[in-house]
């Protein structure tokens, strides 16, 4: 019994190691996986393996963490988690300083860093009056240095489309920027259809198409996904149904 016991401390602080040997496409491919699968809490945890993993240390690496950075928190923020949100923010936070100090003029940096300032709004809302100014202008910096990178176009447009008018928000440019992201990312679907970020563009393309009342354009999005990914049941459960009841009740 001492030596199972033993056994199963080693594999449990094994397992709980960074993966060496795993490549930067291994990691992408695992936060895709526990997308699709509806488990994206367990993403700190492939997030600390990259940090720690030398196959990670590139750009293309560094984009990858930061990114997974934001997309966890903002998934924590909308499942009402504050408290893993604010602690998982304050390493992105951390890391998007570091990483905008060694690449300047990198867009991707600056447009995530952009989308983390919204997110640390959306769990303090008061902070917005000190934030929100400097948020809008980093996005646009971005956007101005990379009009045509896919990564840029949707963070962009996330910060026009759930921004107020008043502050410098435009809903319509917001969706013009996912489509365009959409498009740049279908001209590489070898690469990109197994892209976490890829699969929540649709997703987010759908969900405005409901808030506008474009129900039957949600519908045809939301059949699309589930063709593509029919392992995803968030569509299939959640959103599809939710879009035909929109349908049924306008007429």
């Amino acid at each position: 019994m001492k030596r199972i016991t033993c056994f199963l401390v080693f594999w449990i602080a094994f397992v709980q190691l960074p993966v060496w040997g795993a490549s930067l496409a291994d990691y992408r491919e695992k936060l895709y996986d526990l997308f699709i699968e509806q488990k994206i809490p367990q993403w700190g945890a492939v997030l600390s393996q990259m940090s720690a993993d030398q196959s990670c240390a590139t750009l293309e690496g560094r984009h990858e963490i930061l990114c997974g950075y934001y997309g966890l928190v903002g998934h924590l923020v909308d499942k009402k988690r504050k408290t893993e949100a604010q602690n998982y923010l304050k390493t992105a936070l951390a890391l998007a300083d570091k990483y905008k100090k060694q690449y300047p003029r990198d867009a991707r940096f600056k447009a995530l860093y952009s989308n983390l300032l919204g997110l640390k709004i959306a769990l303090s809302p008061l902070k917005a009056t000190t934030l929100a100014s400097n948020m809008l202008s980093t996005a646009r910096e971005a956007y101005r240095i990379a009009p045509n990178d896919s990564w840029v176009s949707i963070l962009y447009g996330n910060i026009l489309f759930y921004m107020p008018g008043m502050f410098g928000g435009d809903k319509a440019k917001g969706l013009e920027c996912y489509r365009h992201a959409r498009q740049t990312m279908e001209k590489n679907l070898s690469t990109n259809s197994h892209h976490w970020l890829y699969v929540q563009l649709l997703v987010t393309i759908g969900v405005v198409y409901e808030h506008d009342g474009n129900y039957e354009q949600a519908l045809s999005m939301y059949k699309n996904i589930m063709n593509k990914y029919p392992d995803y049941a968030f569509v299939r459960e959640v959103l599809y149904p939710r879009a035909q009841k929109a349908v049924r009740e306008k007429q």
